[in-house]
């Protein structure tokens, strides 16, 4: 796997912004011949005077031009769908590496003679807001297409920031305690994939998961395209607490909304793991366009180890693709949501686990009036609104909802009982914001 990172941070790169012509890469004897690898964005080729001709779309990671490059026949025309970051390799930088990275120049030139390229998606108009690269996860073409440097050295300085916050522990490392350190300032959100807000979170450790965690082969339902990734083996987990009001549950050195999320490599698709093993039909056409927008902006190894960037991204792409799948996209969406405000919590971003807690409130809602319920479900469901709506603090009937899941015929006295805790809990905070206030009136009156 060619090391993007590295080409970002030692360049030559160079940008060019949605809309505009890439050079052809055979060379002139004004000019160095050329082939490029796209560190950021989405490239449309198209073949030149071919009958028939195909535009497929190249991602972050691939190489074109290579035919260009040591034939000089030209037959493609290259265009940035998005602004991009290429890695230009020229005749000066071919040889620099050549000697300083042979293994990389080895990658490269496999990938030259590899067939380009994806169907092309519809393309993103020129001047639209553009999608930029999320290494780590966010966008670091924000800061990239606004420096005033003709070069792309500031481009490669932002992908390497960004990409910078990919640490996590040695793979077996106990550490159900995180390592908190301050997370970045926001990053421009310059795609949808993100919502504004969403910052880098870096030295997050990943939890302990040696023996609760196995590989498993998966077939994409979008792609069908078959890969390795975790599943959680869900008999060893012990419980370390009770569930909480939101309905949070804890484990012993471990935290499931690490590995719940599966992403396909290919196409990047993601999904609780039970939408693999158990597919369902996912309608392509309701998220095709999002999906291919989310594939161009981002930029992270979906094939390496875990860290809180790769599961925040996992997420925000299953919500993407969480509207393939129609009526059941209101829960999926719930549960997601809830996940992101647990997570947000976890790195200490209060202002995001609000947020968060205030979507999947609102989610919930939408499953509880459209959905057919049973009791135990609608008392889980009346659980999850009123326990994100104090975690958002805001209130929309919240003892209401709780109410119901305490006295719903039929349902669960585990959860009548949760849902009665939180009651007392809450009247008992009332009671002594009422006594706060009813002392400040009599020290006034005095």
């Amino acid at each position: 796997m060619i090391d993007l990172s590295w080409l970002a941070e030692n360049g030559p790169c160079k940008i060019f912004t949605a809309g505009q012509k890439i050079p052809c890469p055979g060379g002139t004897e004004k000019s160095e011949r050329a082939m490029y690898i796209l560190l950021v964005g989405r490239v449309d080729i198209s073949g030149v005077g071919k009958k028939n001709q195909q535009t497929v779309s190249l991602f972050p990671g691939d190489v074109f031009g290579g035919k260009e490059y040591f034939t000089d026949i030209i037959e493609n025309t290259y265009t940035a769908v998005v602004d991009s970051v290429v890695y230009v390799v020229s005749e000066s930088s071919f040889n620099d590496l050549s000697w300083s990275q042979p293994d990389i120049l080895f990658d490269i030139l496999k990938a030259a003679y590899m067939p380009l390229g994806k169907p092309a998606a519809p393309a993103t108009p020129a001047g639209a807001k553009a999608a930029g690269s999320a290494a780590g996860p966010l966008a670091a073409m924000g800061a990239a297409r606004n420096a005033k440097a003709p070069g792309a050295a500031k481009a490669a300085d932002a992908i390497k920031a960004a990409g910078s916050a990919e640490v996590a522990a040695a793979p077996g490392a106990q550490s159900d305690q995180h390592v908190k350190s301050e997370p970045q300032a926001p990053i421009p959100v310059v795609c949808e994939v993100f919502p504004e807000g969403h910052k880098l979170y870096p030295d997050i450790m990943k939890p302990e998961y040696k023996n609760l965690v196995f590989l498993k082969e998966y077939t994409c339902p979008y792609c069908k395209k078959q890969f390795t990734d975790y599943r959680i083996a869900r008999s060893k987990l012990y419980e370390s607490s009770p569930t909480r009001y939101d309905m949070r549950k804890y484990y012993t050195d471990f935290q499931p909304e690490w590995y719940e999320i599966v992403t396909c490599q290919s196409c990047l698709f993601s999904m609780f793991s039970n939408y693999f093993t158990e597919p369902k039909s996912v309608l392509k056409a309701k998220i095709e366009n999002n999906l291919t927008s989310a594939r161009a902006s981002v930029l992270l190894d979906f094939d390496g180890d875990r860290t809180i960037d790769y599961v925040f991204t996992a997420h925000y792409l299953a919500l993407i693709c969480a509207e393939g799948y129609l009526t059941s996209a209101r829960q999926l969406r719930a549960k997601l949501w809830g996940n992101l405000s647990w997570l947000y919590e976890d790195v200490e971003d209060d202002a995001m686990a609000r947020f968060s807690a205030e979507k999947a409130a609102e989610a919930y809602e939408t499953v509880y009036k459209e959905t057919m319920l049973n009791p135990t479900q609608e008392q889980i469901t009346c659980l999850s609104i009123a326990g994100m709506q104090h975690r958002a603090g805001v209130d929309n009937n919240m003892k209401r909802y709780l109410f119901t899941a305490k006295t719903l015929k039929d349902g669960d006295k585990i959860y009548a009982k949760l849902a009665e805790d939180f009651m007392e809990e809450l009247n008992m905070s009332d009671e002594k914001d009422t006594s706060k206030e009813s002392a400040v009136g009599r020290k006034k009156k005095k």
